[in-house]
């Protein structure tokens, strides 16, 4: 049960409606069984921008993003193909992701009142701005060309509500707005192909646009619909594909990770993130299993710098926030016992508050005692090397459960594989989407060699040079951990029940 002490109060807004009809569509990870088209390519879109050295490519230095198919639509004939580029804004109470076609933030903020965890100042304003400048970045710089394989002619209209049509040719089309249709025929299949204008390379062009140095998050969605209103509720989702756009901050503004070439992206070098306790939940079930399931509310927020008008922030930038977790009893006149130890922890986005949440780490033993004294620590040491132990640890924790006979393995079960999908950096991550239990085998080794990639990757995340919170900054060489939290408690468990309260808690944060 949570510690009710922290008293969270959550003040979050309704979503609006399109957002809200096109997240039930999305929410389907498969097509529907009348649904006839099918998309080949559902693979991150990946891509780097350097305004300073007026280049772009993707994390191989290669200057193309692929195209997605659409193909046997027989079954969608006379309905639309719906297209929508919308932006990626992550709740802030459940730290999952949404998406957002059009340019309003939906604004999902928690305040905490009355804790002595609430040392961090809450700042909403940072994450609309990030979300703005985001949403201008996609509809000015991303188009999306879309052109019938076989010849066919086109279907569309040249003026839509939320869409400019361009004709290339009677069967090629550019489209640039929130969504866009395209008749359906029989015959049609389409190439679907995110274009980056390449304007958007300058550094004039996106100070003019009000566009900084910074994390784009997006999504590609492809969609069927009834109608071509925009209004419509008759939605098929039958493809969607992630997209990470990193615009390279100038040297001058920013410190920034070794040059290394071109191909090779740059990344900030000053780690952002603060963080404090969130909401616990133990749970004890009979005598040999214990759930531990924790939470941190962090906060990902920097001061802006500027350099001949170039602006950017630190916390511009999805970063990590991993720290090694150790459970102590502890008695009267004894040395703390260490009882258990893991790492814990996830992927903070953008200019972004809210809350992370931890593994549901299970582990078989009764743990806690009703009356009994624990303390929880959670030491931060290197963002870096606390991120590959933590991959580590998820990889030997999905062996062990796919060793366990009739063991259900899913995103749902561990929460943690689904902040992977975020990372935008590195490739082979497909196979998350599908870990579930009807496919175990396929999902386990596809995830597996995305953890493996991950891990061994030199690229993301960078090695921190130093760390800035509550407005200052430290060198990771002049300290043994950056941030340490503990919290102490006594447990109490009423008969029958399996959840464990808290009693007499204390917290500190060092």
């Amino acid at each position: 049960m949570s510690f009710d002490k922290t008293k969270f109060k959550k003040l979050c807004g309704s979503g609006g409606r399109w957002s809200l009809l096109l997240g039930a569509a999305l929410l389907m990870k498969a097509p529907l069984a009348h649904a006839g088209c099918l998309v080949d390519n559902d693979e991150k879109i990946e891509i780097n921008i350097s305004p300073e050295t007026q280049s772009w490519g993707d994390y191989l230095g290669r200057q193309v993003i692929t195209a997605s198919k659409v193909y046997k639509c027989e079954q969608e004939s006379g309905r639309y193909l719906m297209i929508s580029l919308g932006g990626v804004q992550w709740n802030s109470n459940t730290g999952m992701k949404e998406n957002n076609m059009f340019g309003t933030y939906d604004q999902k903020s928690c305040v905490l009142e009355s804790s002595k965890a609430a040392s961090i100042k809450l700042n909403n304003s940072k994450t609309e701005d990030n979300f703005g400048r985001q949403y201008k970045f996609l509809r000015a710089c991303v188009d999306i060309r879309v052109v019938d394989l076989g010849g066919s002619p086109i279907v569309a209209e040249d003026f839509q509500k939320y869409c400019e049509v361009e004709r290339i040719s009677d069967n090629a089309v550019t489209l640039r707005g929130d969504m866009c249709f395209l008749k359906i025929k029989p015959q049609n299949q389409f190439s679907v192909q995110p274009v980056l204008n390449p304007d958007c390379i300058d550094s004039n062009y996106l100070q003019k646009m009000g566009v900084q140095a910074q994390d784009i998050f997006a999504n590609l969605n492809i969609l069927t619909a009834g109608d071509d209103s925009g209004l419509s509720q008759d939605l098929d989702y039958i493809g969607s594909r992630p997209m990470h756009i990193n615009i390279t901050p100038n040297s001058k503004t920013l410190n920034l990770t070794e040059d290394i070439g071109t191909s090779v992206p740059r990344f900030p070098s000053t780690y952002s993130v603060d963080a404090d306790w969130g909401p616990i939940k133990l749970f004890s079930y009979g005598p040999e299993n214990t759930e531990l399931d924790l939470s941190f509310f962090v906060s990902n927020m920097s001061d802006q710098k500027c350099f001949a008008g170039n602006c950017g922030s630190y916390s511009n930038y999805m970063q990590p926030f991993v720290g090694q977790i150790e459970l102590y009893q502890l008695s009267s006149n004894k040395k703390p016992a260490l009882i258990e130890e893991w790492w814990d922890g996830g992927l903070v986005p953008p200019n972004w508050q809210g809350f992370i949440q931890g593994i549901k780490y299970k582990v078989p033993d009764k743990l806690f005692t009703s009356g009994g004294r624990y303390r929880f620590v959670a030491t931060f040491q290197n963002p870096t090397d606390d991120y590959a132990i933590f991959l580590n640890g998820l990889k030997q924790m999905l062996i062990r459960l796919y060793n366990t006979e009739g063991a259900t393995v899913g995103i749902d079960t561990i929460p943690a594989l689904s902040t992977l999908q975020e990372l935008g950096t590195i490739s082979g991550l497909g196979g998350l989407g599908s870990l579930n239990s009807n496919d175990q085998t396929v999902g386990l080794a596809q995830t597996m060699n995305g953890l493996e990639g991950i891990i061994k990757s030199t690229v993301w995340p960078p090695y921190y040079d130093s760390v800035c919170a509550g407005g200052t900054c430290t060198g990771f060489t002049n300290k043994k951990f950056y941030q340490r939290l503990v919290l102490e408690f006594t447990a109490v468990q009423m008969k029958g029940s399996s959840d464990i309260t808290f009693k007499d808690m204390q917290m500190q944060k060092i």
